[in-house]
């Protein structure tokens, strides 16, 4: 495979947390990347920033305006506009620091799989609050990844994920065809699993992930941050980011392997029963996994009340 690494970062008033995570893109040991930044239209001078960075860099830096349609589409964007020969591509947000060796660990992961197969890595971070200087090991994953794991949560953040060529274009194909999804890292791990691709889980930390008020998702397992996702549950918002997921796949399922698309199917019918006991059954009996114990109990709470 190649070794060259396209970064795709999307960016919103990010003025404030920029030049930290462009010096730590700087100091990666990996050298063979390029950037590319889609501005969703800041008005604090982001745009002005990258481009003052670019300068008297070796490494290729472009920025290119946004769609304004929110943050997955943000970098679907850019997805939907990769070249045949785009090489390995990593999301990156705009308020993380990377650790130096993190696309290195990354290419060193990807290149024995075969150039032809797809494959995603992701891998463990450091949930970071600047402002009160703390920081924890985000929650490592019990199980191994599977699709009937990504058709109801991701692996993963987003921004320690990297694809290998093959890969990102499936992604690209897959994006060209569907419609408004949650995440564009969730899409990416049930895109890839499902279509049999390798899924690489690294529990070594390979950032900072800046905790704020503005994140658009966030992490942690703080009691708020428990309630916030209890109240998204109640209020049928996990329901529609699994639905759209499901809509996105059933649209491409002929990309998934036979018994992935039978999983998918069962998941669909077994969603739409009507019956609450039957319908909580049809969907353990589908074979769907959160990789936390707790949480997979919430999941079949929600299940009985209708709401995934």
């Amino acid at each position: 495979m190649s070794d060259s690494v396209r970064i795709l970062m999307g960016t919103y008033n990010g003025a404030a947390f920029l030049p930290e995570q462009l010096a730590s893109l700087t100091a990666q040991t990996h050298k063979d990347w390029q950037l590319l930044c889609s501005d969703d239209g800041s008005t604090d001078g982001s745009q002005d920033l990258i481009r003052s960075y670019s300068a008297n860099k070796t490494q290729k830096i472009s920025v290119v305006d946004g769609p304004k349609r929110g943050f997955s589409e943000n970098f679907l964007s850019m997805v939907r506009a990769l070249p045949d020969d785009c090489g390995s591509i990593a999301f990156c947000d705009q308020d993380d620091i990377w650790f130096p060796d993190k696309l290195a660990r990354a290419i060193n992961a990807l290149r024995p799989v075969p150039a032809d197969k797809p494959a995603l890595y992701g891998a463990a971070s450091w949930i970071w609050n600047k402002d009160k200087e703390t920081h924890k090991a985000s929650l490592k994953i019990r199980h191994a990844t599977s699709f009937r794991n990504a058709l109801i949560e991701n692996f993963a953040t987003g921004n320690t994920m990297v694809l290998n060529q093959s890969a990102a274009l499936l992604l690209r194909d897959v994006a060209r065809k569907v419609g408004p999804v949650f995440a564009h890292d969730w899409l990416a791990y049930a895109v890839i699993s499902g279509a049999g691709g390798r899924i690489i889980y690294d529990d070594a930390p390979a950032l900072l992930y800046r905790q704020h008020p503005s994140n658009e998702i966030g992490a942690g397992e703080t009691f708020l941050k428990r309630q916030l996702r209890n109240l998204s549950v109640a209020d049928g918002r996990y329901k529609t980011k699994v639905g759209q997921t499901v809509e996105a796949l059933r649209v491409v399922e002929a990309i998934l392997t036979p018994t992935n698309r039978k999983t998918l199917h069962r998941f669909m019918q077994a969603r739409n029963t009507g019956n609450a006991v039957k319908r909580t059954w049809r969907i353990a009996r589908s074979g769907v996994f959160r990789q936390s114990y707790r949480d997979m109990a919430g999941f079949y709470a929600a299940a009985l009340l209708n709401k995934v």
